[in-house]
C-alpha cells in the first residue's frame, strides 16, 4: 500500500491502546475526522470482518482476535466490499520464544514481536527461560547469561495484555539445566550434568523458588514446567546415593512433588509429553508407532497437567497417530510444531510450511484445539528472531483457514509485517536449492539442511566436502546472494535482507573453494590452487568480516549483549583460517612444504543433522 490510510475507530476503550500501537505496523493514521475506513468493534460469538463502502464491522470472540481482524480490515480497506469469517477451531494459537540459547531479546524486541503476533492472531506467548530469569538467593542462576529481571518480565506481560495475549513462563524443572548445574552453587541439586537431583529437599526448595519467582511476574496462572529429555536421570549423583531405581519410578515421584508445588500456587501446568512415551519404548524413542502406554502408566500422569506433544515434522509424518495416542491419555493435548529456526542463520521455511499443513490438519481431525509453534534458537542463536516472521504468519493463517491459498498467505504476511514474501521465503536457500525437481527422501536430514555445515566447516579439513562433490552448490549460493541483494530497499527489513545477502555471499565463495581445493591438489592443478590462495581465500575473509559486522549490528540492536562473544569467536576464527589456509597453500606452491597434510586425507562421509551444533560440525 503506497499511502497510509486514515481510519476512525468506534471501539471499547480496552482496545484503544493496541490500535494506537499497531498504526506503525499496519501503516495507518488514526483520525477523528474524515476517514478512508471506519472500524466498529462488536463483541460476538464469532470472529470476522464485514466491510462495505469504507465501513468495517469487526466481530471478535476474544480480545486478541480483534487485532487480527483489524489487520484484515486494513488490508482490504480500499475494496468496495469484503466479508470473511474466521475458522475458530483453535482456542489457543501460541508461540514459544527461546530466550535461553545465548540470545536474550531485549524487552523492546519482545514487545515489538508482540505487535506482530497480535495482528497475526496469536493469543498466547511463552518465554522459554531455562536460567534466564533472576531467582533470589541464586546469584549464579543465569549469571553472565542476560537473565531477565522481574521488572522486565512484568513489562512484557503488561505490554502483551493490551492485545489480549497471555504470556506464560516456559521453564525447565528437571532436565536441560546444564547452564546452571555447572556452578558449585548448584552442587547439592545436581544429579547429572543436565538433570536436577530427585529425592532431594534442596532440589524442591530451589524448584519452588524458581516457579514462585517466575509466576509472580505474569497475570496468567498457566505455566509450562518442561520435563522433556531428562536423559540419564538417576544415573549420576542419584545413583551413588540411592542405588539403581527405574527411571520411570524416579520421574513419577518427581512429578508428584512438582505438581504439589504448582497446586500450592494455584497454577495450571503443562509439560512436554515425551518422557511418558520414552518410558514405554524399548529404544527410548518418542514417536514409534507401536508404543503403547499401559493403564498403570496413564494412572501416574497427574490429572492437573496438560500434555504438549512436540513434533517438528520428521518423516514419515507421525502427528496423526501420535495425536490419537495422546488423546487416549484423557488429558488436554496441546500440539507443538516448530519454525525450523534452529539449524543455522535462517529458518528452513519450506519444511516448516510442509509440516505445518500436515500437523494442523491432523489436529483438526483429532479434535486438538490448542496449537503452538516454537522459535528454538539452538547453538548460539545464529538465526535472527525477525526472520521467523514468515513462519509465524504462515502458522497463524493456517490456524484460522486450513485452505489458505498462497495468494492469501502472501497478502497477509506482507500486510502484517511490511516484509517482502519472496525475500523472506528465499532465505531458505541457505539450506538447499529447493528446485521443482528436488526430492528429499526419508534421509532428508542428510540431504536437506546443508547450509550451516558448509558455513562453519573448516576450509582445510572439509568434513562435508563430499556433499559438494556430489552436488556443487557455489552457483546456487551466488544466485541466492544476487537475489537477496536485489531485495535491499532501505526499508525496515533492509538489515535482514543484507544479512541474508552477506551470508549467501560467504557461502558462494566458501563452497567454490571446497568444490575445487581437494580435486586441484590431487590432480596437480597448480593454477587453481594459486587462484584459491591469491583470490578466493582473501575474498572469503573480506566477505566473512562484512557479514560479521552486519550480524553484530543486528544483535546489539535487538538482543542483550550477553552471548555475542561466541559468535565473535566463530566469525573471527573463520576469517583467521582464511589466512592460515592461504599460507599453507603458498608454502606448498613455492616448494617450502612437499605436502598439505589435511588435503592428503581422503574425504570420508560424515552424517549431517540440522540439530548439530558448531562443535559437532568441526570434529
Amino acid at each position: 500500500m503506497n499511502q497510509k490510510i486514515r481510519i476512525a475507530c468506534k471501539v471499547p476503550s480496552e482496545l484503544e491502546l493496541g490500535i494506537e500501537r499497531l498504526s506503525t505496523v499496519l501503516q495507518y493514521e488514526l483520525t477523528e475526522g474524515e476517514a478512508d475506513l471506519t472500524v466498529e468493534a462488536v463483541a460476538a460469538n464469532r470472529s470476522g470482518v464485514v466491510l462495505k463502502d469504507g465501513r468495517a464491522t469487526v466481530y471478535y470472540a476474544r480480545k486478541s482476535i480483534f487485532f487480527r481482524e483489524l489487520g484484515i480490515a486494513v488490508e482490504h480497506a480500499r475494496d468496495a466490499s469484503f466479508e470473511a469469517m474466521e475458522d475458530d477451531t483453535f482456542q489457543t494459537v501460541s508461540v514459544m520464544i527461546d530466550t535461553s540459547r545465548c540470545a536474550v531479546p531485549t524487552v523492546k524486541t519482545v514487545n515489538d514481536m508482540m505487535d506482530y503476533l497480535a495482528v497475526m492472531g496469536y493469543n498466547m506467548a511463552m518465554l522459554y527461560t531455562e536460567d534466564t530469569i533472576e531467582v533470589p538467593g541464586r546469584p549464579y542462576f543465569g549469571y553472565m547469561r542476560g537473565r531477565y529481571t522481574a521488572d522486565e518480565l512484568r513489562a512484557i506481560d503488561d505490554y502483551a495484555f493490551e492485545y489480549g495475549i497471555e504470556v506464560i513462563p516456559c521453564l525447565e524443572c528437571y532436565g536441560h539445566m546444564e547452564r546452571y548445574l555447572r556452578w558449585p552453587e548448584a552442587a547439592s541439586i545436581k544429579d547429572t550434568p543436565s538433570v536436577l537431583m530427585a529425592r532431594s529437599e534442596d532440589t524442591f526448595a530451589f524448584v519452588e523458588e524458581y516457579i514462585k519467582t517466575a509466576v509472580a511476574c505474569f497475570r496468567s496462572k498457566r505455566i509450562h514446567i518442561g520435563m522433556d529429555e531428562a536423559w540419564n536421570m538417576g544415573r549420576g549423583a542419584f545413583l551413588t546415593k540411592h542405588g539403581y531405581v527405574p527411571p520411570f519410578e524416579i520421574f513419577t515421584e518427581y512429578m508428584e512433588r512438582l505438581i504439589s508445588i504448582t497446586n500450592k500456587y494455584g497454577l495450571k501446568p503443562m509439560m512436554w509429553s515425551d518422557m511418558y512415551f520414552r518410558a514405554c519404548s524399548p529404544t527410548e524413542r518418542y514417536y514409534e508407532a507401536d508404543i503403547e502406554i499401559p493403564e498403570e502408566v496413564v494412572a501416574k500422569i497427574p490429572a492437573e497437567v496438560e500434555l504438549v506433544f512436540w513434533h517438528y515434522g520428521e518423516k514419515p509424518y507421525c502427528d496423526d497417530y501420535m495425536l490419537k495416542k495422546h488423546k487416549a491419555l484423557n488429558r488436554n493435548v496441546i500440539y507443538c510444531g516448530g519454525l525450523w529456526s534452529w539449524c543455522g542463520h535462517f529458518p528452513e521455511n519450506n519444511y516448516a510450511m510442509e509440516t505445518m499443513r500436515f500437523s494442523l490438519d491432523a489436529c483438526r481431525k483429532n479434535d486438538v484445539r490448542d496449537a503452538m509453534t516454537t522459535i528454538w534458537l539452538n547453538d548460539n542463536a545464529e538465526c535472527d528472531l525477525y526472520a521467523t516472521l514468515f513462519g509465524l504468519s504462515f502458522f497463524a493463517e493456517l490456524c484460522y483457514d486450513k485452505d489458505a491459498s498462497e495468494e492469501k498467505l502472501r497478502a497477509r504476511f506482507e500486510t502484517t509485517t511490511g516484509g517482502n514474501w519472496d525475500a523472506f521465503y528465499s532465505m531458505s536457500f541457505y539450506h538447499n536449492t529447493f528446485g521443482e525437481n528436488d526430492e528429499y527422501p526419508s534421509d532428508h536430514w542428510q540431504k536437506r539442511f546443508l547450509g550451516k555445515a558448509f558455513f562453519w566447516q573448516d576450509i582445510m579439513e572439509g568434513l562435508y566436502d563430499g556433499y559438494l562433490f556430489e552436488k556443487p552448490m557455489s552457483e546456487h549460493y551466488a544466485k541466492a546472494a544476487a537475489l537477496q541483494k536485489g531485495y535491499m530497499d532501505g526499508g525496515k527489513w533492509n538489515y535482514l535482507y543484507e544479512y541474508a545477502y552477506r551470508a549467501f555471499d560467504v557461502l558462494a565463495t566458501k563452497t567454490l573453494i571446497a568444490e575445487n581445493l581437494v580435486p586441484a591438489y590431487k590432480n596437480g592443478d597448480r593454477e587453481m590452487l594459486a587462484r584459491i590462495a591469491g583470490e578466493l581465500l582473501p575474498a572469503l575473509k573480506e566477505k566473512t568480516v562484512a557479514l560479521h559486522l552486519v550480524h553484530k549490528a543486528a544483535w546489539f540492536d535487538k538482543l542483550k549483549a550477553f552471548g555475542w562473544a561466541g559468535l565473535d569467536v566463530r566469525y573471527g576464527g573463520l576469517a583467521s583460517r582464511c589466512d592460515t589456509a592461504r599460507e599453507q597453500i603458498e608454502r606448498y606452491l613455492d616448494g617450502t612444504d612437499s605436502v598439505i597434510e589435511q588435503l592428503e586425507e581422503e574425504r570420508l562421509y560424515k552424517s549431517l543433522r540440522p540439530f548439530d551444533g558448531y562443535a559437532l560440525l568441526r570434529v
